[in-house]
This record gives C-alpha cells, sequence and structure tokens, in this order.
C-alpha cells in the first residue's frame, strides 16, 4: 500500500468523524475544531484495525502525529 492511499484513508476517517470536506493534510491536527481526546483514541483504534499494525504510545506526541502526512509516513513505515 502506498503513501497516497494511507493518506486519502486517514483522511476519510478525519472528513468521517468530523464531516468536514476540506481536511488539509499539512494542518497540524491539534488545531483542527473537531479534534479532542475522543477523537485521537478513535484515530488509534481506525489505524490498528486497518493497517493491522500498533501505535507506538511514545509517538503520539511527536511531531510525526501532528499532521495527517506525518500520520501516513508513520503508518506507511511501519508497513
Amino acid at each position: 500500500m502506498g503513501r497516497e492511499e494511507i493518506k486519502n484513508k486517514i483522511i476519510n476517517f478525519f472528513e468521517n468523524v468530523s464531516r468536514h470536506k476540506d481536511i488539509d493534510s499539512e494542518q497540524d491536527i491539534r488545531t483542527m475544531e473537531f479534534i479532542n481526546s475522543l477523537t485521537v483514541m478513535q484515530l488509534i483504534v481506525f489505524i490498528e484495525k486497518e493497517f493491522e499494525l500498533s501505535v507506538d504510545d511514545d509517538v503520539l506526541g511527536s511531531e510525526q502525529f501532528h499532521t495527517i502526512n506525518g500520520i501516513s509516513n508513520y503508518i506507511f513505515k511501519k508497513l
């Protein structure tokens, strides 16, 4: 699976959670108005089920996990 396909799946997740259709893959997700701790937990569960991998606890607070592009790159490297 390529980075672009991974990124599109993450964008679709955020679009479904937020009902926004203009998600910017470079925007810091912490600044998105619909992001809260529940959304982050849902994202982790989605990633772990969709991509069949475990999200490392230490990556959650890292810059890797601040944007959709960063999340996509993290997943791509773990696959």
